[in-house]
């Protein structure tokens, strides 16, 4: 497994998250709803960390400041969204809007990234380098999603994306 199989892998994950709190919308219960987004936004938030501690730093070093910018202001509207998304009330007509336009974003900078740029920078990255940065992305995962789910019902443990680059 190459580093980016692990963001690619979250890509999956969050689409599916996605795909599941929009299923049977009418069906759904309120509390359920907020449960499943919570859920998706601490997932959202891990793989923003992550693409910002160790993506960002490649994609600026290799493809230019403008471009890590395009994928810092990606991560920016997706975060205006869950914001948006959690002040609303679950099922309402503006709540539906706003996930969409969340899913609708992630979905296109997921083909994005997996198309176009890890290819990229997979190959400026000789065997070293790949491995030393799936380690860091696997180590750092693994803390911010164990202290994400230290304390169920506590404020969130993770600190905000930056989205500066």
């Amino acid at each position: 497994m190459g580093p980016f199989d692990i963001l690619a892998e979250q890509h999956r994950e969050l689409e599916g998250r996605l795909e599941a709190l929009g299923a049977d919308e009418a069906q759904r219960e309120p509390q359920a709803q907020r449960e499943q987004l919570e859920a998706l936004l601490v997932l959202l938030r891990v793989h923003a960390l992550l693409e910002e501690r160790h993506l960002s730093p490649l994609l600026k070093r290799v493809e230019g400041r403008a471009r890590a910018r395009e994928q810092a202001e990606d991560h920016l509207a997706m975060s205006e969204l869950t914001d948006e998304l959690k002040e609303q009330e679950p099922g309402g007509a503006e709540w539906w809007a706003r996930l969409t336009a969340l899913e609708d974003l992630v979905v296109a900078h997921a083909r994005e990234e997996e198309l176009e740029t890890f290819p990229r920078l997979t190959s400026t990255l000789d065997e070293e380098e790949q491995e030393a940065l799936r380690r860091a992305l696997l180590g750092m995962r693994g803390d911010l999603l164990a202290r994400a789910h230290a304390l169920p019902g506590s404020e969130p443990l993770l600190e905000a994306p930056r989205w500066e680059t």
